[in-house]
């Protein structure tokens, strides 16, 4: 980062910056963007004219991006996002370095203030939310908006009482806000449990809850207990309640479980988290496609994504959906991407798919810049006649391509002198000949043949020899009657197909993706790129089952769970029983997703809990569902016990969601996704997602695990 831009960056925004901005759904305007004095992880957006005043959280900036010289992008966890426009690009590269310095430093407070008290990291960026006259006190209409922000119903008599009780001069200070959120947020379901393992008795607290102390042995032993970690090491001697409440609602006591796995087995031998039509942020026919999208897929772990490669009017090549409204972004900004970003969430390799509508001359070029771009991350084949896939090991943190294949070349790298009934496979001449449509990418427009250098070259363009030599997946045709001879290869098979071909050949499919690859893709029908159910093609054993992934739906949230532990999950051979026992206890800031619906109106939150994956376990699992407790999404008790028994766990996930109940119709307010596999025993946190699967600050379902194998 450069120091001297940072700097001045950080100096603009601490004494603030007049700057033309466009917010999400509104028109341009301008305002002056500042450092909130009061609150450090919050930057304040003030009108000129002083009448109106808003906060972005830097905690919760996911990303940023300058789509042109003069226009910066920030987008928030919820996909909400502001743009601001500079004069030129020098005075957009400050105050980027110097937003990026003070997201770093707000992460790093909001870590050390969640460590020493959750609830009072919280309060503050509410009480700076709320403090609309910026004073550092609240007056009854400030302190109803906060406790309209905790989405508590406290009627207005008596919520006046409270506030007229501790004001002074008709307002609340800080330390009196402090005493009341605590009292607002104590967990009371935790109290029994605490006291439980207490082995101290020293009344040095007002709060009679805190009458008993828990020791570092006492705490270590409640985990051994409880939890079941011997390794849990105490931080400090004596915890009193609230250092309790608050261990137990940290991330770091999450339900999930990282847990190493199988790295030496060929590539073949596991699923891979993929994406379809990655450099879309929303529908095919007229979304916007951005460099964005592909930063967003690899840091949500996607590791197989496509580029749409066209003809670009200037000589370099676009990435695009070709025959629509969507823009086009340059294939050498998408590889820059692929460079910063592949490895960002793990080592595991990329694969980058590309569908190939360009001409030799800018595939060549395409060829050029991925070899001068990725450079040594580029993976390129040394043995084609090698009898497995390179191992995922061998493969860390390198880049693979997939590409047409071309039977000339192929013939000449495994020097055949004639063809060879397996390499009959790679390039078909009849439609009646193949099994299934050669390339998704030709999805209805019979150009099934596109990719055989002995028709036409009208039919379709031509294979480039630069692209071929840096090729290591050769997308072929599928055929199950005979294996081809080279190993490097992959089938794509569109979502309606796929089932027919396992049912009417189950086991040559089996026996297939254990050494070659298969790829799944959505149907091209879905135009406004919704998903299709993964279950039954990772069931079947097929690698790379592609998801629209600007689509966060049910499906994508399935993605979500399995890919959890890792972007490459291994494929397991044996059935893994289990019998699950979860008691939900509690729940913990559930609101609405949108602030101003915050205000308006109070939540009616349950949860459900949910399996997906093979259908025994499926078919044999109950919908469970939690009673709904009205007019509190800030802290509902539930106190809700169900039993799920799963004999292939190793195909499935286990998902929860928390909802608004209306008579109109539920709203989704949270949701989670894992593998049972990774489970953590004890009493822990489901850390809520929202629909964009981005994470919520604060809001998490109490749980007790239990499981038996």
């Amino acid at each position: 980062m450069n120091q001297v831009a940072n700097h001045q960056g950080v100096n603009q925004l601490v004494y603030g910056i007049l700057v033309k901005i466009k917010m999400h759904k509104a028109k341009r305007t301008q305002i002056i963007l500042f450092l909130s004095p009061n609150e450090a992880r919050m930057i304040q957006m003030l009108d000129p004219l002083g009448t109106f005043s808003n906060y972005f959280d830097l905690t919760q900036i996911s990303d940023m991006t300058s789509e042109e010289q003069n226009k910066l992008k920030i987008i928030n966890s919820q996909g909400i996002f502001i743009k601001l426009y500079f004069e030129n690009y020098q005075q957009l590269n400050i105050i980027r370095e110097g937003l990026q310095y003070l997201m770093a430093e707000a992460f790093r407070i909001q870590k050390q203030l969640d460590s020493y008290n959750q609830i009072w990291s919280n309060a503050l960026k509410l009480i700076t939310k709320s403090d609309l006259d910026m004073d550092n006190r609240l007056s009854f209409k400030e302190f109803q908006f906060l406790i309209g922000e905790l989405q508590i119903e406290i009627p207005e008599r008596k919520l006046l009482q409270l506030f007229d009780k501790h004001q002074k001069n008709n307002q609340l200070d800080e330390a009196t806000l402090y005493k009341l959120l605590m009292e607002i947020t104590r967990k009371h379901e935790l109290i029994q449990l605490y006291q439980k393992y207490c082995s101290k008795q020293e009344g040095i607290f007002d709060d009679p809850h805190n009458t008993m102390l828990m020791s570092a042995h006492d705490l270590e032993t409640f985990f051994l207990i409880e939890q079941g970690q011997k390794d849990y090491k105490a931080q400090k001697q004596c915890y009193n309640f609230y250092d309790f409440q608050n261990i137990i609602f940290n991330q770091e006591n999450s339900i999930f479980q990282a847990k190493d796995f199988d790295k030496s087995q060929p590539l073949t031998q596991y699923l891979i988290n993929s994406s379809h039509n990655t450099y879309l942020e929303t529908n095919q026919l007229t979304g916007q496609s951005s460099c964005f999208a592909y930063q967003d897929a690899f840091k949500m772990g996607f590791k197989c994504v496509e580029l749409d490669c066209w003809d670009g009017q200037d000589g370099e090549p676009n990435v695009t959906h070709g025959h629509t409204l969507v823009n086009d972004i340059k294939f050498i900004d998408v590889i820059r991407t692929v460079r910063e970003f592949a490895f960002i969430k793990d080592d595991n390799p990329a694969i980058l798919s590309l569908e190939m509508h360009c001409s030799l001359k800018q595939q060549r070029r395409i060829a050029d810049i991925i070899r001068s771009v990725l450079g040594d991350m580029l993976f390129v084949i040394k043995d084609y006649k090698a009898k497995q896939f390179a191992t995922l090991q061998e493969l860390q943190r390198k880049v693979l391509i997939k590409y047409k294949a071309d039977e000339e070349f192929l013939q000449e790298k495994l020097q055949l002198s004639d063809h060879s009934l397996s390499l009959s496979l790679y390039c078909t001449s009849t439609k009646e000949d193949m099994l299934i449509q050669f390339e998704d990418e030709q999805d209805n427009d019979n150009q099934l043949n596109q990719y055989s250098k002995t028709l036409d070259s009208k039919q379709g363009k031509k294979s480039c020899r630069e692209i071929l030599e840096i090729t290591s997946l050769f997308a072929v045709s599928l055929k199950l009657n005979i294996n081809p001879d080279l190993v490097w290869v992959v089938s794509s098979v569109s979502e309606d197909k796929i089932q027919d071909v396992v049912k009417k050949n189950q086991g040559k499919f089996q026996d297939y993706v254990n050494t070659y690859f298969v790829r799944i893709y959505p149907l091209g029908l879905r135009f406004d790129s919704s998903n299709y159910d993964p279950f039954p093609s990772w069931s079947a054993g097929a690698q790379m089952v592609a998801l629209n992934i600007q689509t966060k739906d049910i499906f994508m949230l399935y993605n979500y769970g399995m890919f959890l532990n890792s972007s490459y999950v291994l494929k397991s051979k044996n059935d893994i029983q289990m019998t699950i026992f979860i008691q939900i206890i509690s729940a913990s800031n559930i609101v609405w997703e949108e602030e101003k619906r915050r205000q308006q109106e109070v939540v009616d939150p349950y949860i459900k809990v949910r399996i997906a994956g093979n259908k025994e376990d499926v078919n044999n699992s109950e919908k469970w569902r939690t009673e709904v407790i009205y007019d509190n999404g800030y802290h509902p008790i539930f106190n809700y016990k169900c039993k799920i028994q799963l004999k292939h766990a190793q195909q499935d996930v286990i998902y929860f969601q928390a909802y608004s109940y209306s008579l109109l119709g539920d709203s989704l307010l949270g949701q989670y996704c894992l593998s049972p596999l990774n489970l953590r025993r004890g009493y822990r946190i489901v850390p809520l997602l929202n629909s964009q699967l981005k994470p919520l600050l604060n809001s998490f379902v109490l749980v007790n695990i239990k499981i038996e194998y």
